[in-house]
């Protein structure tokens, strides 16, 4: 892939693991990730000549010294990060801010209103802040954990449903296919299809199937650095597992169907590893960010 396309997906966090891989192999690799990292607080409200800043980041390469390079970097960086989406923030003429977390990563926030949001890996929220006051509402894509402040009513909108709230705890998660909501506390309302769900504490729901009291937790497992399933599709726990450790997986005559129950951390890699392999029989090697499972019995 050309250097442009992967600093674009960079900024929008949109890399698969393969071409994180070959964007940290860039020569201005070290530069860009302090730029980030230094961005991460960074507010504006001014618009940016999108095609003229990436130009300038991507022809930046010179024969100078490092620091002088990273100066030109930071400076041009500021603004393109705000035109493009950058890792945690953007601000744009709209006053739309989006949030975003990457592989391997989680982040909490704290929303206008002081409701906090605690964003699982690979996950964005985006909402109106300027209208915040008047209209609580924000887009969900992938998995998020929402401790919501007592007032109007609060709704998580995503492409499979959305959720309102007053004032409650619950966790959303829209990937693929998947739309599951668990209530914590409070009350919480599912729009789903033509149906309208109502959930209360301790109660989940699941592809399309409202389950009562199935959940004696406080908060969700990954809010622990832990993964947990009960009967999910074993795809699921590989899509998962690629999530929170940014590796990715080739699987050898693996039933990706069959039905798992279990949990697995996010802090060591070959405990987490043990813990999904080994109740169904399977083995592992590990190939840099390479994975390959193979299965002991014969599908």
């Amino acid at each position: 892939m050309e250097k442009t396309e992967l600093i674009r997906k960079w900024l929008d966090y949109n890399l698969t693991p393969q071409e994180f891989e070959e964007f940290k192999l860039l020569d201005d690799y070290d530069e860009l990730i302090k730029i980030s990292e230094g961005l991460k607080m960074f507010k504006a409200d001014y618009k940016a000549n999108e095609a003229k800043i990436l130009d300038d980041i991507v022809t930046s390469k010179k024969k100078t010294n490092k620091n002088q390079i990273f100066s030109v970097l930071t400076k041009i960086a500021a603004v393109f990060v705000l035109a493009f989406g950058s890792y945690y923030f953007l601000f744009n003429s709209s006053n739309n801010t989006k949030i975003s977390t990457g592989y391997a990563d989680k982040l909490s926030t704290t929303l206008p209103d002081n409701s906090i949001v605690e964003l699982n890996a690979v996950s964005t929220i985006d909402f109106n802040k300027k209208s915040w006051s008047e209209n609580r509402e924000l887009n969900l894509n992938g998995e998020a954990y929402f401790k919501v402040a007592k007032g109007a009513t609060f709704t998580v909108k995503t492409p499979k449903g959305a959720v309102k709230v007053l004032g409650t705890e619950f966790n959303v998660k829209v990937r693929d296919d998947i739309f599951n909501v668990v209530c914590y506390e409070g009350l919480v309302s599912v729009n789903f299809g033509d149906k309208e769900i109502k959930l209360s504490s301790g109660d989940s729901f699941k592809s399309g199937t409202l389950h009562k009291k199935s959940t004696h937790s406080s908060t969700p497992s990954w809010i622990n650095n832990e993964s947990e399933f009960t009967s999910e599709p074993f795809i699921e726990v590989i899509k998962e597992f690629e999530r929170q450790y940014n590796v990715s997986f080739t699987l050898n005559n693996i039933n990706t169907q069959q039905l798992f129950t279990g949990k697995f951390n996010h802090k060591d890699m070959n405990l987490a590893l043990n813990s999904i392999t080994l109740p169904l029989n399977l083995s592992y090697t590990i190939q840099r960010d390479e994975i390959i499972l193979k299965s002991e019995n014969p599908l």
